[in-house]
């Protein structure tokens, strides 16, 4: 079964399934068995393990056909999309956020500054985002299990988070959630909310561009594959 579609199936299959402990009953249950330091060790442990089986596995996998041809324009709109992934990604990781692990909806007239304006949820945007964009460019069938298994991933863990800090802090995340959204700008094109560029902070942004380009070089060494034509 090794190197096969199959395998990728399974291996995806059984990465979701993987991810879907932390909004089930079993993660209560394996709390109470482990403490939540040896539950949160357990879970990235085989969260870790997960992400390297569907790994090799999609690298692995046999050629199985194709569902779609693209131009060679879907590259640079895939390049673009991958910016703004690492723009989201990096404003993401290094501000506050009232949807991660561990942080609340902050008291006040103003609970969404930064890149929260443009989206609540920065890092599975930018998930989603690189799932589409490899999707466009690589329209083989080994390719949407793999890439559309995280985007799938991604944008589901957008609701059930929204769900867990809705149930959380009904009261804050109501007032959080009246000015964000999750589709990016979607919040600030609907009026609810506003572009602040000072926010932002031109670093994040620089950041992410010499991110990118490093990455436009390093990808054929690493992937064997050039982003652009």
């Amino acid at each position: 079964m090794t190197g096969t579609t199959a395998h990728l199936i399974l291996a995806m299959a059984v990465f979701l399934v993987i991810h879907v402990v932390p909004s089930s009953a079993l993660r209560a249950r394996l709390v109470a068995m482990m403490g939540q330091g040896g539950y949160l060790a357990f879970y990235s442990i085989l969260s870790l393990a997960g992400i390297v089986w569907v790994v090799m596995a999609f690298n692995a996998a046999e050629f199985s056909g194709m569902l779609w041809y693209q131009p060679n324009v879907m590259n640079h709109v895939a390049a673009l999309l991958i910016l703004l992934g690492f723009i989201l990604f990096i404003g993401g990781q290094t501000q506050p956020n009232p949807a991660a692990v561990g942080q609340s909806v902050a008291a006040g007239d103003d609970p969404a500054r930064g890149f929260m304006r443009i989206t609540r949820h920065p890092f599975l945007v930018s998930v989603v985002l690189w799932g589409v964009a490899h999707m466009l460019v690589r329209g083989d069938y080994n390719a949407l299990i793999f890439f559309g298994g995280f985007l799938v991933l991604a944008a589901a863990g957008t609701l059930l988070i929204d769900a867990k800090r809705r149930k959380a802090d009904p009261d804050g995340w109501a007032r959080y959630s009246a000015v964000t959204s999750i589709i990016p700008f979607l919040a600030i094109l609907q009026g609810r909310n506003r572009l602040v560029i000072r926010e932002l902070g031109w670093w994040r942004l620089l950041l992410a561009v010499v991110v990118f380009i490093g990455f436009l070089h390093l990808h054929p060494i690493i992937m064997g594959v050039d982003p652009l034509p």
